[in-house]
Parts: structure tokens; C-alpha cells; sequence
């Protein structure tokens, strides 16, 4: 079993993300739960785990009275709990709408969400990746999200909400799962270290938080790979990751600044020797870079040394940078598109990209 699916969150109270959370305590707590959720965020949030969590809570056989966190929490040890957790709970359909985008898929669904659940007080249908949904298809669930059985829950999971159908939107209680901060993914790395008896300096679980692009599950797998290496030092992590220590980057736009071409160059094919994804540290760089503009505004404090740097050097940095990230996708020759930046902007008196 992957670390992300053993240490995936159980209780709400073990959920990462603050304002999920407390949106969800509030609304299990109020005695009116919504016919239908939609769960929209970017990948490895915790949308799905969310999902199963309010199954096991509508489900729970041990469920207490009362309405604070305590009391509406499952109790993870009726057969109800067990039996979600595991995955074979009949009462519990999970469906990726992905392979089963159809309309005949939905139809099928209307026809068997009119019978009674077996064993559970509520049937709950956990719909991922719903905008994938054929439009025959979308139609056809809406009429469902509009006269549902009282037994019936939806909880429709999505990566990219601005795909559904405005009608499909406005018949369900929403909530936005943004992309998690560092400080929550070091936070949840630090409960799977523990529970594996991983020793980690918190540095290196920095690193994989910055990396993870805002991701639970990444953050989790990047870690897993780390332990399985034994490469759980900054060192290490770094070739793990594909990174360049960030006081190379420092080095590298130093250069840049002081239109310093033959140096850039030579300091780019040292880190493409070494096997460095040439797009990760442009990445690294522009990370750097919005950093700088952001110190140079007042709203964060940087000790990168640039803060003297022009800040239409580094709004034209940041312009260059971005088109040869995007250039990466159709570049024959990996480095290429950095290397010809690097030319133009030496060479030349830039103005604006």
C-alpha cells in the first residue's frame, strides 16, 4: 500500500486543508446536510478522501448526539466505517467519470439510485472527475440533482469546475479545495514520517512541499520515494527532485543581471551535465524572480541580495522566463530555449517579451 492511501485522512479532523475542515464541521454539524456536494480543486487535495469521509459520517452506526466536531466524527470501527474505508460498501459508488462518461452510464445510475440502500441509511454517489461527463450525460444527472430520493447523496468531485454546467453548479453545495501552502504540506508529511518512523530534517520536507506544486498525494509520493532511496538529505532530495540548489539559481540570474552571457552559458551546461531538468530550473527561476518583485512591493522579505535590481529588469525577467517555459513543450534540443534567451538578453538592450 502507497503511503498516500495507509496515512489518507479518516476524520474530518484529520483532513489538511483549515477551511475544508471547518466549511464541512459547519455543515454536518447544522442537521441539514445537502442533497448534493461539488468539490472543486486542483489534483491531490483531498477531495475524494473528503468524499468518503462524509459517507462514513452519514453512515456511521455509532454516530453520537450532539453538534460539535466530536460528536459528528465516524467512529471508523462500526462495519458501515470499515466497510467504506475498505471500498466495498454497496452503498457507496464510487464512479470515474472518466471511463464512464456516457449516457447510458447516468441512466443506469437514475434507475438504480430509486432503490433503497441495503444496509445504510444513505446511498452516496462520489462522481470524480465529473466534468468529463458527455453533455447527454450532464443532462440526464441533472434531472437527478433535481428530484433526488431522500435516501440519495451526491458528492461530485472535479479538477476543472468551469467545465460544468451552470445548472448542475447552482443544485449543489460547493466547496473550493485550493492548492495546499507549504506549511500545510510539511505539516502533513511530518504525521506520515512520524507514523513511519521516518527520521527527516524539516528542510528537506520543505523542499518536497515547494516541489509538490500544492499536492497532498505528490508531496506524499515524493516523500515515499525519498525513504525508499535513503536519500531524505538536502543533498539527495535534490537529485530526487531534478532540482538546482536555489544558491545556484542566485548565482545564475547574478549573471543574468550583469549581462555576464559567456558565464550564464557555462553555468547552464554545468547544471545540464549534472542531469538538472533544464524547464524545472527555469521553474526554480521565476519562483525567484516573483519573489524579488514581491520583496520589491514590500510583501515579503527577501535575502536573495537583488532588491537594488530595476524592477523593469526583473518584470522583463519574468515575461523572458515565462516564454521559454512555455517553449519547452516543442524544444528538439532541451536547453535550447534558455540558452537562446540568455544570448538575447546579454546581447542586446531589452525592452519587452
Amino acid at each position: 500500500m502507497t503511503l498516500y492511501r495507509k496515512y489518507r485522512p479518516q476524520k474530518i479532523a484529520e483532513l489538511d486543508l483549515l477551511s475544508i475542515r471547518e466549511r464541512l464541521t459547519n455543515v454536518l454539524s447544522s442537521g441539514r446536510v445537502p442533497h448534493a456536494f461539488l468539490f472543486a480543486g486542483p489534483k491531490g487535495t483531498g477531495k475524494t478522501s473528503a468524499a468518503r469521509i462524509i459517507a462514513k459520517i452519514l453512515n456511521c452506526e455509532k454516530r453520537k448526539s450532539g453538534s460539535d466536531l466530536v460528536a459528528i466524527e465516524p467512529c471508523n470501527k462500526c462495519d458501515s466505517c470499515i466497510s467504506i474505508t475498505e471500498g466495498r460498501d454497496m452503498d457507496v459508488l464510487e464512479i470515474d467519470a472518466a471511463s464512464n462518461r456516457g449516457i447510458e452510464e447516468i441512466r443506469d445510475l437514475r434507475e438504480k439510485i430509486k432503490l433503497a440502500p441495503t444496509s445504510s441509511r444513505f446511498k452516496v454517489y462520489i462522481i470524480d472527475e465529473v466534468h468529463m461527463l458527455t453533455t447527454e450525460a450532464f443532462n440526464a444527472l441533472l434531472k437527478t440533482l433535481e428530484e433526488p430520493p431522500a435516501h440519495a447523496i451526491f458528492i461530485l468531485a472535479t479538477t476543472e469546475a468551469d467545465k460544468l454546467l451552470p445548472t448542475i453548479i447552482s443544485r449543489c453545495s460547493r466547496f473550493d479545495f485550493r492548492k495546499a501552502t507549504k506549511e500545510e504540506i510539511v505539516q502533513s508529511l511530518k504525521r506520515v514520517a512520524k507514523g513511519e518512523k521516518v527520521s527527516v530534517d524539516n528542510k528537506v520536507l520543505e523542499m518536497i512541499a515547494s516541489s509538490s506544486d500544492g499536492s497532498f498525494r505528490d508531496a506524499t509520493k515524493i516523500l515515499e520515494q525519498a525513504a525508499a532511496e535513503d536519500a531524505l538529505t538536502y543533498e539527495k532530495i535534490l537529485n530526487i527532485l531534478g532540482e538546482v540548489d536555489v544558491r545556484s539559481g542566485n548565482k545564475f540570474l547574478q549573471f543574468i543581471f550583469e549581462k555576464k552571457a559567456k558565464e550564464s552559458l557555462e553555468l547552464l551546461e554545468q547544471l545540464n551535465s549534472k542531469g538538472i531538468n533544464i524547464k524545472t530550473f527555469t521553474g526554480k527561476l521565476l519562483v525567484i524572480l516573483h519573489d524579488i518583485l514581491l520583496a520589491k512591493h514590500g510583501l515579503v522579505n527577501s535575502e536573495s541580495g537583488f532588491e537594488k535590481i530595476d524592477i523593469s529588469d526583473i518584470n522583463n525577467l519574468i515575461k523572458l522566463f515565462s516564454r521559454v517555459y512555455a517553449e519547452y513543450k516543442t524544444a528538439i534540443i532541451p536547453e535550447l530555449p534558455l540558452e537562446i534567451a540568455i544570448v538575447e538578453w546579454c546581447e542586446s538592450k531589452v525592452k519587452s517579451f
